[in-house]
């Protein structure tokens, strides 16, 4: 008798529009700080208001949107002290995702990181920027994708977008931090392939440290540039 496979629901239209803006947003469509108003939604999605508010909401409670009352809804902007937070948020997740992970299904994660690194190579002779920082997150994913404790993984989920729109905006551009980080990512699983947990936290550790330094220097920057364009204007 041939088994019987539940139907997945399909989304709804304000969870639709919620991972349209979520996308946009890490991939620099929508720019740190920038006003994403429900007007300019709706003209976006071709949707009613309600689903867009819906959708922003959702993304208020992990911290991608800010919503003002009486001005509006913006990408988040984070300050040092957030970065930081983030930053130390990532490790302590991370690094017990990982080990999580290397004890449930080593073999699926290895692999899983090898295939993403063999991407992030092809990427970076490409000259594909947007795919390499597309495949650097997906690489940190993966230590949530194999640990296989969900709460551990929500707890991530509460912050991954944020830390991606990070990577994209502030970390990603030069050539000479990615090929770093790139070196960084191969010894982390060359570590883990060792079973070399210790290197590996070590490694983890130095590798967010310094996405946490550029990302502070980089943010700076960019609100003066913003601060600049908006005197001028």
């Amino acid at each position: 008798m041939r088994r019987i496979v539940p139907i997945a629901p399909a989304k709804s239209v304000a969870h639709q529009v919620r991972d349209g803006v979520r996308d946009a947003i890490i991939d620099g469509q929508f720019a740190m700080g920038e006003s994403i108003s429900e007007e300019r939604l709706v003209a976006l999605f071709g949707v009613s208001r309600s689903p867009i508010r819906d959708a922003l909401n959702e993304l208020k409670f992990t911290g991608l949107v800010e919503i003002v009352p009486k001005r509006g809804s913006f990408v988040f902007l984070p300050d040092d002290e957030e970065v930081a937070d983030l930053c130390e948020f990532r490790l302590m997740l991370e690094r017990e995702a990982a080990t999580l992970a290397m004890t449930r299904d080593p073999d699926g994660l290895l692999r899983r990181l090898r295939e993403i690194c063999e991407r992030m190579a092809r990427a970076e002779d490409t000259g594909d920027r947007d795919d390499y920082s597309r495949a650097d997150t997906d690489y940190h994913a993966a230590f949530f994708e194999f640990c296989g404790n969900r709460l551990v993984s929500d707890a991530y989920a509460l912050a991954d977008a944020r830390i991606a729109t990070l990577r994209t905006a502030l970390t990603a551009p030069s050539d000479d931090r990615r090929e770093a980080s790139f070196h960084e990512h191969l010894r982390m699983v060359a570590q883990l392939g060792l079973r070399d947990m210790a290197g590996f936290a070590v490694t983890l550790s130095e590798h967010i440290d310094r996405t946490r330094r550029v990302a502070m220097v980089e943010l700076r920057k960019f609100k003066e540039t913003a601060d600049d364009t908006s005197r001028t204007t």
